[in-house]
């Protein structure tokens, strides 16, 4: 096994049994690139920090049921990918409450008087998403519900990455667009 190194193994058999001193060597070998392998993932510095703090917390806390056969290197980029994965996944939720507050905010700030609640304005937003060529809508869809990237959206729907692209700055730009002339032709402006 090309991971398998000795002086790890020895760390993860002291851990098992409870070593602090042990624990911080492990976590200043491996604190600096995991923290880079989740940066890369996650895009801030402050949520890769939490990831990794997370997954060290992980380690201390279940150091009796590891296995000091395996690499001590390979679990903890595991350990960290699935954690990293996990936060996407779960922040996902929080990432459109806070879009939907920024749309609020942006909406308030440019047409007050024009546009009653988010509510209205969501309503709009979803009418020209129904107005959308199918293809344009699925990967509309797919990047803004599903979370997809524009790599994995051309993959799912098997076209180019440019093709990708273009629908979707096509989709955003014709929502945009109806929403604007929705709130102006209510308003008479």
């Amino acid at each position: 096994m090309e991971d398998y190194n000795s002086e790890d193994c020895d760390l993860l058999l002291q851990i098992k049994t409870g070593n602090e001193q042990s624990f911080r060597l492990i976590y200043e070998k491996f604190h600096k690139p995991l923290y880079l392998f989740a940066l890369k993932y996650l895009r801030s510095k402050e949520l890769a920090e939490d990831a990794v703090h997370d997954v060290f917390i992980k380690l201390w806390n279940n150091r009796k049921k590891l296995d000091t056969s395996g690499s001590l290197k390979g679990f903890l980029f595991t350990a960290t990918k699935n954690h990293v994965l996990n936060m996407l996944r779960n922040d996902k939720e929080k990432m459109k409450k806070h879009i939907l507050l920024q749309y609020e905010g942006d909406v308030n700030k440019q047409m007050p008087n024009n546009v009653s609640s988010l509510s209205e304005y969501w309503e709009l937003c979803q009418l020209a998403v129904l107005q959308l060529p199918e293809r344009r809508r699925e990967v509309f869809e797919l990047r803004t519900n599903d979370g997809l990237t524009n790599q994995e959206v051309a993959q799912y729907l098997d076209i180019s990455e440019n093709t990708v692209k273009v629908h979707y700055y096509k989709a955003t730009n014709f929502i945009r667009e109806f929403v604007k002339q929705s709130i102006a032709r209510k308003t008479g402006s």
